[in-house]
């Protein structure tokens, strides 16, 4: 399970980090984010715009704002229930929600954090913020659909384009804090695998599958955070301050 993530990192750094063979200052330039996306943002939350990246059909990388919590392509409204912000790996494949887009609609979703609550009793849980060594950026393997029934509120476009993070289960780093956890890619290698345009199609879908593993041990560490995390509306770098 992934509800709530982070993203602090400066868009220069993220784009020499997963995207080390491209021209980063040229994409910077190029890049057609909203400022709201390109902040230092500490409480991402479901609904709201999360930088995702996927590949045209020509293995070029796209980076564009998407609405998390995805849409299907048949919904008629954003009040039908629509807001699965999360895809199981073990079930994508059978499920008619999330298997076209695993057939050709993968992207990945970045970030340099994301929160998960420990269960202490049926009414209490801890907030811990889960994170890289040395806190650098990462990509969560999604899916993203656009559909084309739907306006995109706040704007003229004549669609919706939605994403959501796949998890697999945790590895034993963080089985103490939850069973689940984004399936994460740490380098370009990885990313490029993921989206390999070529490997779409019905025929790969083992081999898209595979790469949807808990990360090594030791990639990760955890935090003790503030509850202030709970609610959607805080933001900013307490959030983060250890307890």
């Amino acid at each position: 399970m992934c509800g709530r993530f982070t993203l602090k990192t400066a868009v220069d750094n993220w784009l020499k980090d997963l995207f080390p063979d491209r021209n980063a200052d040229q994409e910077l330039e190029d890049l057609s984010l909203s400022a709201d996306l390109t902040r230092a943002r500490y409480n991402i939350a479901p609904s709201q715009q999360i930088v995702v990246v996927r590949k045209d059909s020509d293995g070029t990388p796209i980076i564009e704002g998407m609405r998390w919590g995805l849409v299907p392509v048949w919904a008629d409204s954003l009040s039908g229930g629509y807001n699965m912000i999360n895809a199981r790996s073990e079930s994508i494949a059978d499920k008619p929600s999330f298997c076209p887009s695993l057939i050709n609609k993968r992207c990945v979703i970045l970030a340099d954090g994301y929160y998960e609550w420990k269960k202490l009793t049926p009414k209490i849980k801890e907030p811990y913020w889960i994170h890289t060594v040395g806190e650098r950026v990462f990509a969560m393997a999604g899916l993203w659909a656009e559909n084309r029934k739907i306006q995109n509120p706040g704007s003229q476009s004549n669609s919706i384009l939605s994403a959501t993070i796949i998890t697999t289960p945790s590895n034993a780093d963080l089985t103490n804090v939850h069973d689940r956890m984004p399936a994460l890619m740490v380098d370009s290698t990885q990313i490029s695998a993921w989206l390999y345009p070529a490997l779409n199609g019905t025929a790969n879908i083992d081999s898209m599958l595979s790469q949807l593993q808990p990360v090594l041990l030791g990639v990760v560490q955890v935090r003790l955070v503030s509850t202030l995390v709970n609610r959607a509306a805080n933001d900013g770098d307490k959030l983060l301050d250890p307890v």
